[in-house]
C-alpha cells in the first residue's frame, strides 16, 4: 500500500498533531507500509526525520489558507499513491478526488474546520460554543486579542476566519473517513456539524518512546504557554491560594520572551521556550507533577501523556480527551476546569506527598498509560481504515 501523507509542518514544529504524524509516519514504515510525506514549510530538517522520505511542495498561502498548485513534481506524488492520509491542506481534498480518483481520510486533532480558530471554546462568555450559535465574529476577535496579537494581524484574521474559514467544512464532505483522537472529540466535533455524513473512527495517538526519568526535585511543570485556553491564568489564581500553605516553583515553557521578568520571579515561576533533548530532560528531573489546567475540550493532549511516561504526577482539568486517557491512574487527579479553588487543592495534595509516595504514584501512572495504549494496536486500527477505504473505492 502506497500512503501519501498531507503536512503542512514537520514535528518538532506545530504541536500535538505534527508529533502524532511523525510517530503515524515511522509505525506505517515498521509495518512496511511504503509512505511518503509531503510538506509546504522550509524544515531544517530535524534529525528525528532524516531517513524519512520527505518531500517539499511548492504552495501559495500559509496556514491553512494555502493551495496547492498542480505542478508536476506534485501530480506524481498523487499518482504514485494508494491513499491520500491528510493532516493538512483540506482545499486540496475535492482535487484529489476529482482530478486522481484517490481515496482520502482525513485526521481531525483540533476542532476545526468545525471552529475557524479550531477551539470551539467562546473565550468571551468563558463556555463551550454553541452548535446553534454561528456568529463567530466577536468570538474570533477576543481570541485574537487574548493571545495578545497585533490590532491589524487580529483584524486580518477576524476577517478571514469568519468568512472564508467557516467554509473549510464543506471540505470534508469529499473525504472517505474521518479520524478523531478522542471519543470526547469526536462527539463534540460531529455535533458541531450535523450534516457531515462520513464514516468517522476514534483512534488514539501513538505514545512517543520516552524514559522514565528519575525525581530529584519537587517543582511542578507547565507546558501550555500563555494562551487563555491553556488555562495559564487559573494556575496563577490557584497557586496564590496556596501560597500561605508552601511555596512551589513552577517550570514553564513556551514564554521565552518571558524569561527574566521579576514579577514572575517573584512568585518563582521559571519561564522557558520551547525544551529538547537534555533542557527537556533537566526540567522533568526537577520536578515531580505537571499541571495541565486547560479550559477548552483539549482532544487528547501529548503533555498530559508525557507527564504519565515520565513517571510524574498529573493534575490536570475534567477536559476533551484527558478522562479517557488518565481516569483511574492512582497518580492523576482530575479537577474542575475553570475552578482554581479545586486546582489548589489538588496542588496542595501533590506538594504534601512525600517524595517516596510520589515516586511510586508516578511508577504506576507510568504503567497505567502503558497499559490503556499500545502503539501496535494503535497503528493497526489506522491501517485497516485504510484497507477498508481503498477496498470501498475500488
Amino acid at each position: 500500500m502506497n500512503v501519501l501523507i498531507l503536512s503542512e509542518k514537520l514535528w518538532p514544529e506545530g504541536s500535538g498533531g505534527e508529533l502524532a504524524t511523525y510517530l503515524y509516519t515511522r509505525l506505517l514504515i515498521e509495518n512496511d507500509v511504503n509512505v511518503k510525506v509531503a510538506i509546504s514549510s522550509t524544515p531544517n530538517y530535524f534529525e528525528a526525520w532524516s531517513e524519512l522520505p520527505i518531500y517539499m511542495i511548492p504552495v501559495l498561502g500559509r496556514g491553512k489558507y494555502t493551495i496547492v498548485p498542480m505542478f508536476k513534481k506534485v501530480r506524481e506524488l498523487f499518482k504514485w499513491s494508494d491513499i491520500v492520509y491528510c493532516t493538512d491542506f483540506f482545499p486540496t481534498i475535492p482535487l484529489i478526488k476529482q482530478a486522481f480518483k484517490k481515496p482520502v481520510v482525513v485526521h481531525i486533532h483540533s476542532y476545526f474546520p468545525t471552529c475557524p480558530v479550531g477551539s470551539l471554546y467562546n473565550l468571551k462568555e468563558n463556555s463551550i460554543c454553541k452548535s446553534n450559535n454561528r456568529n463567530c465574529v466577536n468570538c474570533i476577535l477576543y481570541y485574537e486579542k487574548s493571545h495578545r496579537r497585533s490590532s491589524k494581524l487580529a483584524l486580518t484574521s477576524t476577517l478571514l476566519n469568519s468568512t472564508v474559514g467557516r467554509h473549510f467544512l464543506s471540505f470534508l464532505k469529499f473525504a472517505d473517513a474521518l479520524i478523531f483522537v478522542s471519543r470526547a472529540q469526536k462527539t463534540l466535533f460531529l455535533k458541531h456539524a450535523p450534516n457531515l455524513f462520513i464514516p468517522s473512527y476514534v483512534i488514539y495517538n501513538p505514545l512517543p518512546k520516552l524514559s522514565l526519568a528519575p525525581i530529584n526535585g519537587d517543582d511542578l511543570g507547565y507546558f501550555g504557554g500563555l494562551s487563555p485556553l491553556k488555562g495559564f491564568h487559573i494556575l496563577l489564581k490557584a497557586l496564590l491560594k496556596t501560597y500561605h500553605k508552601r511555596q512551589v516553583r513552577i517550570h514553564a515553557t513556551k514564554m521565552e520572551h518571558l524569561a527574566g521578568l521579576e514579577p514572575l520571579r517573584e512568585i518563582e515561576i521559571v519561564s522557558y521556550g520551547r525544551l529538547y533533548g537534555s533542557s527537556y530532560e533537566g526540567v522533568y528531573k526537577r520536578i515531580r507533577g505537571v499541571v495541565l489546567p486547560s479550559i477548552y475540550q483539549e482532544p487528547l493532549p501529548y503533555v498530559a501523556a508525557e507527564a504519565l511516561l515520565k513517571g510524574r504526577l498529573l493534575v490536570a482539568t475534567r477536559v476533551g480527551g484527558v478522562p479517557e486517557m488518565a481516569e483511574g491512574l492512582k497518580g492523576a487527579l482530575i479537577v474542575k476546569p475553570n475552578d482554581a479553588d479545586n486546582l489548589a487543592d489538588a496542588l496542595d495534595q501533590v506538594l504534601s506527598m512525600d517524595r517516596s509516595e510520589v515516586v511510586e504514584l508516578g511508577l504506576k501512572n507510568r504503567k497505567g498509560i502503558l497499559k490503556k495504549f499500545d502503539n501496535d494496536r494503535t497503528v493497526n486500527e489506522l491501517i485497516r481504515v485504510f484497507e477498508r477505504v481503498t477496498n470501498s473505492h475500488e
